[in-house]
């Protein structure tokens, strides 16, 4: 098991091809980064073109158990990768991973997954659960050793998409 990263405190790593990055838990965001949070959950087709985040990244941030951690270019600060990951003291849940379409296959994305495992193994938490949308994010925690455990559907919907549940003991 790889030693917990002792986030929120403005981590330098690197991703794949040796460039560095930030990584850092906002506490209080700036409509900066608000809307550079909201730009890239569009892009990444996390969220509609006509949604605003805010209300989302003030709930995980006031939640007791949330956190949102983004990755930052060094060079200019720009947010590139997003995620939220929290608890309910049953099953901790990651939320909202999103890289930019430039960094995708860097390795960011499996390194804020691990970042979350050890978050929420900190928490004594056994198991951790992350809603699916697509075959594709599928795959990729599939390939970070989640499995399939059941689908649900949006019922606020008219024509409801079937949301795939996949988790992943945290007692490894």
């Amino acid at each position: 098991m790889p030693a917990p990263y002792s986030f929120g405190q403005g981590l330098a790593n690197s991703t794949a091809d040796g460039a560095g990055i930030k990584l850092e838990q906002l506490k209080a965001p700036s409509n900066e980064d608000i809307a550079a949070i909201t730009r890239l959950w569009i892009d990444t087709g996390l969220i509609p073109a006509i949604r605003d985040a805010r209300q989302d990244i003030e709930n995980c941030i006031a939640a007791r158990n949330g956190s949102l951690i983004v990755a930052r270019k060094p060079e200019d600060q720009q947010i590139f990768a997003t995620m939220m990951t929290g608890h309910d003291d049953v099953f901790g849940w990651i939320h909202y991973l999103a890289i930019a379409e430039h960094a995708q296959g860097s390795g960011i994305g499996s390194e804020l997954v691990a970042l979350a495992e050890d978050i929420l193994r900190l928490s004594r938490l056994g198991e951790i659960r992350v809603t699916i949308e697509n075959a594709a994010a599928g795959d990729f925690y599939a390939k970070l050793g989640y499995d399939f455990i059941g689908s649900v559907t949006d019922q606020d919907q008219p024509d409801p998409p079937q949301n795939k549940i996949m988790r992943k003991s945290l007692d490894q």
